[in-house]
């Protein structure tokens, strides 16, 4: 009999032990997730352009177009400044809250800077982007729960909580984060584009010019439309990894009671590698 209770025993202990490892096998699904997620944001530092450089370049080239040289270009370029702040702000939130995530399906203490949370996110317009009320109130509780998780208040089993807490405000910076450069940004680019495109055709019609300068002037034009392009791509690439970062996020939050479910880890492993991809891509495009 005592063997029996023993072997029981014995028994129970493989058991939860299988347990364990097997919650620890599919958190780390998650943890690599967060990590690609974290990866992935990080792109942005490495956008080649911004709503500040628009607005420079912009006032330049109007400098120019009027023969107006100075020893330095009078540009007005506030509002672009505060739309890159607002940006800025919106993409240390998101990096703060996925590097935690990653911490948290560690079982680390996270170590993120709080000198990112003393920069508030403010409402109004700024430039081309506008930034609601629904924004600042999902930038303030991503702050609070980063304090949260900062001060060891997330711990083991706590992932499920902090995803299902952050889960509507992360959906909406995302969405935001990707408005800003899918459209915002890589819309002005589309401008640079149009203004360039009349200039140059201007040139190739000036009578005053020799066909030699005509040809140098249509290299210059596709040199330059070539390098916006690339710029697009980029911008593009990186919307695309907001979108899978997104919803992935979602089905982590839909599927938070299921984290040691093998489905679950393929599913959440799809989310990785598709963000992997969209990183090699975005590489490439820097070359």
């Amino acid at each position: 009999m005592k063997r029996i209770r023993s072997g029981n025993r014995y028994l129970l202990l493989i058991l939860g032990l299988a347990l364990v490892l097997n919650s620890c096998v599919n958190l780390r699904s998650v943890n690599s997730y967060s990590l690609k997620s974290t990866e992935s944001l990080k792109k942005f530092e490495e956008i080649s352009y911004s709503f500040a450089e628009h607005c420079l370049d912009r006032c330049q080239f109007e400098s120019v177009q009027d023969f107006s040289i100075k020893r330095t270009a009078e540009c007005d370029c506030k509002l672009y400044e505060d739309a890159d702040k607002a940006a800025t702000t919106i993409y240390k939130r998101l990096r703060g809250y996925f590097e935690a995530l990653s911490a948290l399906t560690n079982n680390e203490l996270t170590d993120y800077s709080l000198d990112a949370l003393k920069e508030p996110l403010t409402a109004g317009g700024f430039g081309s982007i506008e930034i609601e009320a629904a924004d600042v109130n999902a930038a303030s509780h991503i702050a609070t729960i980063l304090l949260r998780a900062t001060t060891d208040l997330y711990r083991k089993n706590k992932t499920k909580t902090y995803v299902a807490e952050a889960n509507a405000d992360i959906q909406i910076l995302l969405k935001k984060f990707n408005e800003i450069t899918r459209s915002n940004l890589s819309g002005l680019l589309d401008f640079k584009k149009e203004r360039l495109f009349s200039y140059y055709r201007e040139l190739l019609v000036d009578t005053s010019l020799s066909t030699y300068e005509k040809a140098q002037a249509g290299r210059e034009y596709y040199q330059e439309l070539s390098a916006i392009d690339t710029q697009q791509r980029q911008i593009e690439a990186f919307a695309r990894s907001v979108d899978r970062i997104a919803k992935g996020h979602q089905e982590l939050y839909e599927n938070r009671n299921k984290m040691t479910a093998k489905e679950f880890k393929e599913l959440i492993r799809g989310y990785t590698g598709d963000l992997r991809n969209i990183i090699s891509e975005f590489n490439a495009l820097k070359r």
